[in-house]
């Protein structure tokens, strides 16, 4: 029982962290001068602040992603961009991961997807807002055969695993027959 109560302590104080930086954020947010939140207004540009929060079983502590054209700056602060930070995730389906990008209004002819120092660069421009996001890879991927495909301004990489290198395989030995 006590393993359980302290297990249980630890997820709500990495919670309760978590949740003090974002409320910190949002206030930050609140205290953006009027005058340039006119300035975006008269450029058509929306604010858009979001959070995507996630802990699943093996992770030392929640990952919370940040999205929209609020950013936050470290250690406390925002800034305003004229890019948007697209919700993204990345899932492990066994012998591959998908990374999965939601932009928008995206056409295919209007998304760059490169690889840059471990490291998934997405650019997009639609009509109405252009994206960016910088999306770490795996280490254990095989970038040479990832595949890409837009529908309906979802983005699905498919990033295959790495085969394990083997450091010892018996050998087995076949007699031929005379």
């Amino acid at each position: 029982m006590a393993f359980e109560d302290d297990f249980f302590d630890e997820i709500d104080k990495l919670f309760k962290e978590e949740m003090r930086r974002i409320r910190k954020i949002i206030t930050e947010l609140t205290r953006v001068r009027p005058e340039y939140i006119s300035d975006l207004e008269k450029r058509g540009e929306p604010l858009v602040f979001g959070f995507t929060y996630r802990w699943r079983s093996g992770m030392e502590k929640p990952e919370v992603k940040f999205f929209g054209n609020v950013k936050p700056v470290q250690p406390y602060g925002i800034k305003i961009s004229e890019e948007a930070t697209p919700v993204y995730d990345v899932i492990d389906k066994g012998d591959h991961y998908e990374i999965v990008v939601e932009l928008a209004g995206a056409k295919k002819d209007n998304v760059d997807v490169e690889i840059k120092g471990g490291n998934l660069h997405i650019k997009a421009k639609t009509p109405y807002k252009k994206y960016s996001v910088r999306i770490r890879i795996p280490a254990n991927s095989n970038i040479e055969d990832m595949k890409a495909k837009l529908n309906n301004g979802i983005l699905i990489i498919t990033v295959p695993k790495k085969r394990e290198e083997v450091s010892r395989k018996k050998i087995e030995i076949v007699e031929e027959e005379d």
